[in-house]
């Protein structure tokens, strides 16, 4: 079976990757919505370790509680984050918004994926194999790049990807 050309204005390829476009700037919006949710709360955070760290034992936790200098809820946060030092505020379970964020960047990538193929799509045969002919030269040289960065640094070339076998 022979593939025959469509033109891409006919058949809608640049109409879904300039959709594709206006999709993108949506989520990108809420993105950085949500990452500037996430730096809110990762000051909060940081505002908490602070808090906590004025304290130099845990009788003075409890003292500081005794005398409702602090509620329950910042007792047991100070204590946790005085036991555990830094890594409680480097190594939190991820908040709603972080993971939202996440999911975002996910979908931004998908739709970008999509874009891109739907830009190929547009492309006219000859001008498709000129452009995976140009990949592949970009990849070659990339994976060069990295072989002599390696040797610079000193580290053994390790094969990998399709060039090892």
């Amino acid at each position: 079976m022979v593939r025959r050309y469509t033109d891409p204005d006919a058949a809608g390829y640049l109409l879904e990757a300039d959709a594709c476009k206006k999709v993108e700037a949506e989520l990108r919006h809420s993105a950085d919505k949500y990452k500037r949710k996430i730096d809110r709360e990762q000051a909060k955070r940081e505002a908490e370790f602070e808090a906590a760290m004025q304290y130099h034992s845990e009788e003075e936790l409890l003292d500081a509680y005794g005398w409702e200098v602090i509620t329950e809820e910042q007792y047991i946060l100070y204590l946790g984050i005085f036991r555990q030092g830094r890594a409680a505020l480097d190594n939190h379970t991820p908040t709603v918004n972080e993971l939202t964020h996440r999911i975002l960047l996910r979908i931004l990538s998908d739709i970008a994926a999509g874009q891109r193929e739907w830009c190929f799509s547009a492309l006219t045969p000859a001008q498709q194999t000129a452009e995976i002919e140009r990949a592949k030269r970009a990849k070659q040289e990339w994976c060069e790049k990295l072989r002599k960065i390696r040797e610079d640094l000193g580290l053994a070339a390790k094969p990998d990807g399709p060039e090892a076998e």
